[in-house]
């Protein structure tokens, strides 16, 4: 299916502070290619490298503010006049939260078909998979020439979604329907908000382009 994503091993992860905050799509090397010569398949490959480089998102994860990772890849074709050819595109979301409770990092993948959650015990383990990359099932069915155009919108999540992401991840989206709410929830969503409101709400945008293939 066009939405499955296929997490592969993080490569090593430079340190966070040395380099900057990008967004890199390749093409997957095929897994059955032998000796020194690697066959590149068409399925794209994307990574954010050195994330939390960027000072501003640890701090508001410690503060209980939740990430969002707003994925989406886009297949082209190319043509020789006018523009070039938009076939389809995959999205998908990370959420990356912080359980104060437990001191711990969890990262939250949510597909239109599926959704998984991972935990993390430190910052250093939480910067290394969100290195990790993503390999995705959308090559192309016809011939002639294409590339992968990808970004990944970075933000904070907005008030309105702090409510339904918890509901989401609680498994329980009805609860709000049915008003069982307690007042100490209410005061911590409350605090949220005029935390966001007064600090903002930053973001980031990252795009980056595959190199041209051609499908014979």
């Amino acid at each position: 299916m066009a939405f499955l994503l296929l997490t592969i091993a993080a490569a090593r992860v430079a340190a966070q502070g040395s380099e900057d905050v990008r967004l890199e799509v390749s093409l997957a090397p095929d897994s059955t290619a032998r000796g020194a010569t690697e066959v590149m398949t068409q399925a794209p490959v994307l990574r954010v490298r050195n994330l939390l480089a960027d000072e501003r998102w640890t701090p508001l994860l410690q503060s209980g503010f939740p990430l969002r990772l707003h994925f989406r890849v886009e297949l082209w074709r190319e043509r020789d006049v006018w523009f070039d050819d938009f076939r389809r595109q995959v999205e998908w979301d990370v959420i990356v939260r912080r359980e104060p409770l437990l001191d711990q990092y969890t990262v939250a993948t949510l597909t239109p078909a599926t959704s998984s959650e991972r935990r993390y015990a430190s910052l250093e383990a939480l910067a290394k998979a969100l290195g990790y990359a993503y390999r995705i099932a959308i090559a192309p069915t016809d011939r002639g020439r294409f590339y992968y155009a990808g970004s990944v919108a970075i933000a904070t999540l907005a008030d309105s979604d702090l409510d339904e992401l918890e509901r989401f991840l609680q498994g329980d989206l009805s609860s709000a329907a049915r008003g069982g709410e307690r007042f100490g929830d209410v005061v911590g969503r409350g605090a949220r908000r005029i935390l966001l409101r007064l600090a903002g709400v930053p973001s980031m945008r990252l795009e980056a382009r595959s190199v041209r293939f051609r499908v014979p």
